[in-house]
């Protein structure tokens, strides 16, 4: 039986990425003057506030305090204060955990607070369980707000409606998830139809994936891409849609 268990996120709305300027690109221009600046830093903002926001708020176990956090996070962002990125230190998800794990124990520090939170945070090498999933589920996110932009701007076009619908209810036979989507565009849709559109479905939402992928990590090579995914813990997820593209 087909199931997409890795996609079952609830989408968001967002942007539709059209440059292949990675994020050590953005966050280089977000420390600039000008209208080019401004747009860079609103576009930094975007991508992120919902991830650093979720992300502090678990690690803190504490509203108030990881509030205070974001706050100072983006202020330092918003003065400038943040721009030692260094395209040569690959992933932007390793220099972003850095800088927030670098906040808290300044923060913690600075109000004489004994105790930090469990684990290691200044060890890049000790792997971060909560910031991996934000950043994963932040990444699928994304993904799906683009998906939902190319059917609505392709005629006919119903990958993420196909989707959703199979991700909703991974054990549902494909003629019944088929008769769903007749339901919803108003004609017949036979079951062989929306397999096939399914296929197509999971082959544009791994190029988009890969795409996302692209824009945080430099050099993006194909095997960086591929291993950053494996890090990610949606391995099963790629091998599962290369498979099918192969087909």
């Amino acid at each position: 039986m087909e199931r997409d268990d890795d996609l079952e996120i609830t989408p968001m709305a967002g942007d539709r990425l059209t440059t292949l300027d990675t994020e050590w690109t953005t966050i280089r221009a977000a420390h600039t003057l000008g209208p080019a600046g401004k747009a860079a830093m609103g576009a930094m903002i975007s991508r992120y506030h919902d991830a650093v926001e979720r992300y502090l708020r678990l690690k803190l176990r504490d509203r108030n305090l990881a509030d205070e956090v974001i706050q100072e996070f983006w202020t330092k962002l918003l003065e400038h204060k943040l721009a030692g990125a260094d395209n040569s230190k690959g992933r932007f998800r390793d220099y972003l955990r850095t800088v927030l794990h670098r906040l808290i124990v300044d923060h913690f520090r600075g109000r004489k607070i004994q105790s930090l939170p469990p684990g290691d945070l200044m060890d890049p090498a000790v792997p971060d369980v909560e910031y991996d999933r934000v950043w994963r589920e932040a990444m699928i996110r994304r993904v799906w707000s683009r998906l939902e932009t190319y059917e609505a701007s392709t005629p006919k076009n119903r990958y993420a409606s196909v989707l959703h619908l199979r991700v909703g209810d991974p054990d549902a036979p494909i003629d019944e998830l088929a008769e769903s989507l007749g339901k919803q565009v108003g004609s017949k849709v036979t079951a062989e139809a929306f397999r096939k559109t399914l296929q197509r479905a999971r082959g544009k939402f791994l190029e988009l994936l890969i795409e996302e992928l692209r824009v945080t990590i430099h050099p993006a090579t194909p095997e960086d891409i591929e291993s950053e995914i494996y890090d990610l813990g949606l391995g099963n997820l790629y091998r599962r849609y290369s498979a099918e593209i192969a087909d």
